[in-house]
């Protein structure tokens, strides 16, 4: 007689997995609610209530690294089961090319056992001293235009540079290291990506791939990930998505990385069709660490809520930066010694800092007024470095 039906098992999975990661942020730190909250569970932007639960009780699979490329075993799971648990035991999921994820819904992407997913290129040692040679760190990110030996056409000078170098140095015409990227989400809802790494090839002016990027995709749910070195960006998010929640994550930069550490984009560009009244996105319990630039984030169109977050980038040239149509909320945020202009703007709507702190004195004039629809209960700002760097805070639980 058939005891557990695989229905069965798949839901058990579930209940097991999702209350582990929630009771373990619950124990080691009280302020982690261990489900989603802020915008990714909104309806609109009076607020509302949307049940994001990422496909929680459907089918699941468990994967294990097989030491070659894993990009299209992970696309493949994500399309045929709503739940992929990714095992980090047998060493990192190795990504020759960004997995580009379309219209999917309900989906979950958990990581367990450290589960770390690192692209293959990488930036390296005679890579970063060729392009010292060339000086590009000095050219314009600017330009007329300029044409590749593969025929591409290029607008900025300094990325023209760095792109036909790559070319001849890898052999590479076709130019296959931009696609150094993880994950990208296209026209997908309803998703979570939780206690995964995600590691680049090192930040380089190449137009090339994010670590993470979500375009057209609502309700989705980024919890307690780490994010090293993403070519473009560590996470950008862009083209009409919407309601979307980024906690108790951390983003940083290694030595790897050369040049163009702007680690959080949304929006990427002034053109309204980019979505006026979408983009409205939480980062909560958030650490912007070591090697971070720029973007912390930089933001358009969009309602940002930047909650509880630590800015620990000492030498960085911009912290929170709110742009074209742009409304912001920075609260409770700690910003440490030696991080530069914690706040920016330019033809922003509204922005309000409240209730942080500023070691290196900063004062801002606010405009207008920023309110969320939703309900949420601030730490104190002074409480912020301690809870993030502690047992349990913000990046991977190391313990699942």
């Amino acid at each position: 007689m058939q005891l557990f039906n695989r229905k069965y098992l798949t839901a058990l999975l579930w209940a097991v997995l999702l209350p582990i990661l929630s009771t373990q942020a619950q124990k080691t730190c009280k302020y982690d609610l261990g489900k989603p909250f802020g915008w990714a569970v909104c309806t609109s932007l009076e607020g509302g209530c949307f049940n994001l639960n990422g496909g929680e009780g459907g089918k699941s699979i468990t994967l294990k690294s097989n030491g070659g490329d894993m990009a299209k075993t992970i696309l493949k799971a994500l399309k045929e089961n709503d739940i992929v648990v990714l095992d980090g035991s047998n060493g990192p999921f190795i990504i020759d090319k960004t997995i580009r994820v379309e219209m999917l819904k309900n989906k979950t992407l958990l990581g367990c056992n450290g589960a770390l997913l690192t692209t293959r290129f990488k930036m390296t040692p005679e890579i970063r001293e060729k392009l010292d040679e060339a000086n590009v760190k000095a050219l314009k990110t600017s330009g007329n235009g300029y044409t590749l030996s593969n025929g591409n056409r290029v607008r900025e000078e300094a990325e023209y540079h760095v792109r036909q170098l790559l070319i001849d140095y890898l052999n590479d015409s076709k130019e296959d290291f931009r696609n150094s990227g993880i994950l990208s989400l296209r026209g997908c809802d309803n998703i979570i990506v939780r206690n995964i790494r995600f590691e680049g090839p090192g930040s380089v002016d190449v137009s090339g791939d994010d670590l993470l990027t979500a375009s057209g995709t609502t309700h989705l749910w980024v919890d307690h990930c780490a994010f090293q070195d993403g070519m473009d960006a560590n996470f950008d998010i862009n083209s009409h998505a919407d309601f979307i929640t980024v906690s108790w994550c951390t983003f940083s930069y290694s030595e790897r990385s050369y040049m163009h550490m702007n680690t959080n984009l949304v929006g990427a560009s002034d053109n309204p069709n980019q979505g006026v009244d979408n983009l409205n996105v939480t980062y909560a319990c958030c650490i912007w660490g070591k090697g971070c630039d720029q973007r912390m984030p930089m933001a358009r169109w969009g309602t940002i809520h930047v909650l509880n977050c630590l800015y620990d980038c000492a030498g960085n040239s911009a912290a929170a930066n709110a742009r074209k149509g742009c409304e912001m909320l920075v609260e409770g945020c700690y910003f440490n010694k030696g991080v530069k202009n914690p706040f920016r703007q330019k033809d922003a709507i509204a922005w309000n800092l409240k209730g942080n702190v500023f070691i290196d004195a900063f004062n801002v004039e606010e405009e207008g007024k920023v309110t969320m629809p939703y309900k949420y209960t601030p730490m104190e700002a002074s409480m912020v470095p301690e809870v993030l760097q502690g047992k349990g805070g913000a990046g991977i639980l190391p313990a699942l």
